[in-house]
């Protein structure tokens, strides 16, 4: 009786664990696209504000109107 009590609850600390460690591992890896997206968006900014790049052309590649992308700036 005792083991098996001993053994449930080891199984729910190890299930418990891996649902922390996958929603960590998913928590990462939202972060870092999160990242991603907001570079690029601060990068065609940044060449919009140099001249390098029109706001229409910008908002194109971000799939944005160029309302929505002059709204950043």
């Amino acid at each position: 009786m005792f083991s098996q009590l001993r053994m449930r609850e080891e199984q729910a600390l190890l299930a418990q664990d891996y649902a922390l460690e996958t929603a960590r591992a998913e928590g990462i890896e939202q972060g870092l696209e999160r990242g991603k997206v907001e570079g690029r968006v601060f990068a065609f900014l940044d060449m919009v504000r140099q001249g390098l790049l029109t706001s229409e052309v910008a908002g194109q590649q971000l799939g944005m109107t160029v309302a929505e992308f002059e709204a950043l700036l």
